[in-house]
């Protein structure tokens, strides 16, 4: 092994203790200039073909956030039961809120750097695993919000640079590039991937069931494989809440939650465990500190479990924001099944 090759190896290992406590485990790497969180499914070593996830993350998230935010948790824990190895990027250039480019100079600065990322990621994995130099990955892309209008671009991208073969591509809450304001903008071509939608219907404005349905048309009628999820609203009680944040690596008794959704149902957000309106539009974090009662956090943990909460509230509401199910995934797989991305060591 080389010097940089030991090198790598070693600061892999720290990175990976540094991140173990996390509920997905996680390497946290730098390639190219961009934040790079690694989740190898090691049982994938001797196969001829490596499935490998591209998480892309919506604005105000970053590429770790995949790992430690509990929808996110509940569709990684998933892929990672299919033996998935799970990569996540963080957008390198954004204007203070991580939305992805989507056009123009930007998105091709930002598509290449993301793209040689991915090169030099695979390659380094062929190299520490010593996979076979006949060894490939089957690519799933996966792109939530802004997240999904960048990926909607790398198939076709990258196909016409002869970088990478995307095998299939899921959109979550995410019109994609073709689509804007309800109206197809671009056709996707006949070569594009299989791509499953996933969408709320409360929404009326970014990735709404109008422009999801104009989508699915458009893919049909090239050609291509798709379909779509409707997200329904989802009921939360202060069990769900203590579950779902448990996930994420955050306790909180029943009693706190119990004492904290009664203060949701005094501001009227919530009634019969059913959230009644928008909670980005209601001070619910006022009533936050009552989940303190049992351990306070502090700091990073505190803004940690805040944004959990909100995610959560957010899911129950369900208008904008990161969701999925079993069947999604599977489906995903059954179309991704056999298609061919990109080798893995000699022909990069």
């Amino acid at each position: 092994m080389s010097p940089a090759m030991s090198a790598f190896a070693l600061s892999s290992i720290m990175m990976f203790t540094l991140c173990n406590s996390e509920p997905v485990p996680m390497e946290h790497l730098t390639l190219h200039g961009v934040e790079t969180f690694v989740n190898w499914s090691n049982e994938q070593d001797d196969q001829e073909v490596m499935t490998v996830m591209l998480l892309f993350h919506g604005c105000n998230n970053q590429g770790y956030d995949w790992f430690r935010k509990p929808e996110e948790i509940s569709f990684l824990r998933e892929a990672l039961s299919h033996t998935i190895s799970l990569v996540a990027f963080t957008t390198p250039r954004h204007r203070g809120n991580f939305c992805w480019p989507s056009e123009g100079s930007e998105f091709e600065e930002v598509r290449d750097l993301i793209g040689k990322a991915l090169l030099e990621l695979l390659q380094l994995k062929a190299k520490s695993a010593s996979i076979a130099s006949s060894a490939s990955s089957s690519l799933i892309l996966v792109g939530a919000s802004s997240g999904g209008n960048f990926a909607s671009r790398l198939p076709a991208a990258w196909s016409k640079l002869q970088m990478i073969k995307v095998a299939a591509f899921l959109s979550v809450v995410s019109p994609t590039s073709f689509v804007r304001k309800a109206e197809l903008v671009e056709e996707p071509g006949p070569d594009f991937p299989p791509t499953g939608l996933v969408y709320m219907p409360k929404d009326k404005t970014f990735a709404s069931e109008e422009a999801v349905a104009t989508l699915l048309q458009s893919l049909h009628g090239a050609g291509v494989a798709a379909k779509a999820w409707p997200v329904a609203p989802r009921p939360v009680t202060p069990r769900d809440l203590s579950a779902r944040l448990k996930l994420a690596g955050i306790s909180v008794k029943e009693e706190s939650a119990n004492e904290f959704m009664e203060a949701l149902v005094d501001m009227e957000l919530v009634k019969d465990g059913e959230v009644m309106e928008d909670p980005r539009r209601v001070p619910w974090h006022r009533a936050v500190g009552l989940l303190d009662k049992d351990t306070p956090l502090r700091g990073e943990r505190r803004q940690h479990r805040l944004r959990c909460v909100e995610e959560i509230l957010n899911r129950a509401w369900a208008q904008h924001e990161f969701g999925s199910d079993a069947e999604v995934l599977q489906w995903l797989l059954s179309h991704a099944h056999g298609q061919v991305g990109v080798r893995t060591h000699h022909e990069l």
